[in-house]
């Protein structure tokens, strides 16, 4: 009512738990032997070039020893390798993954309870210390639709529909035609 012109709202969100979720993957991955399942040959070669680790360590335990330190981001060379395999993780983890058929992380369950779309996943949005160990720097925003709130809504909570973007479905569909999980 303040602001009656107004059609449309965003938000630019952070992303808490998605680089300890991450962590989880990588390590249980690694337990079953499973570690080449989250990145295609190309990317881990690439990955594997970017690190330059020492000779006979997997690159997996390279790759999460750096986000746990969050040291990949001192590396253009790095950011440029991680970036697509990170975006598709954070798009699946934000939109794919469910607890109780709703969203796994706290942050978008509010927004998508709330009627938003996911709209768009932004790489390298908050390079702070905080945001690199939550979320790898990557940030989100959520758009409201003021005509599309109540049925997003009912979607979402009945149905369990995610309201997402072409760029969200874009990276969620790499995701699952490039990842085995």
């Amino acid at each position: 009512s303040e602001f009656p012109h107004m059609a449309q709202f965003s938000s630019l969100s952070p992303i808490p738990g998605f680089s300890s979720w991450l962590q989880g993957l990588l390590s249980q991955h690694r337990k079953e032997g499973r570690g080449a399942d989250l990145l295609s040959e190309q990317e881990w070669r690439e990955v594997e070039q970017a690190i330059d680790s020492n000779p006979g360590i997997p690159a997996a335990d390279s790759l999460r020893k750096l986000i746990a330190t969050g040291e990949w981001t001192r590396s253009e060379k790095l950011c440029h390798a991680l970036e697509p395999v990170l975006m598709r993780l954070c798009a699946w983890y934000l939109y794919g993954e469910k607890r109780r058929g709703l969203a796994l992380n706290p942050v978008a369950n509010f927004h998508l309870q709330n009627g938003a779309t996911m709209w768009r996943i932004n790489w390298r949005a908050d390079t702070s210390p905080r945001g690199v160990a939550n979320s790898c720097g990557i940030m989100v925003n959520y758009r409201y639709f003021l005509n599309e709130t109540s049925t997003n809504r009912a979607l979402y909570l009945q149905n369990k529909v995610v309201a997402a973007s072409e760029q969200v479905l874009g990276l969620v569909s790499q995701f699952q035609k490039n990842s085995k999980l």
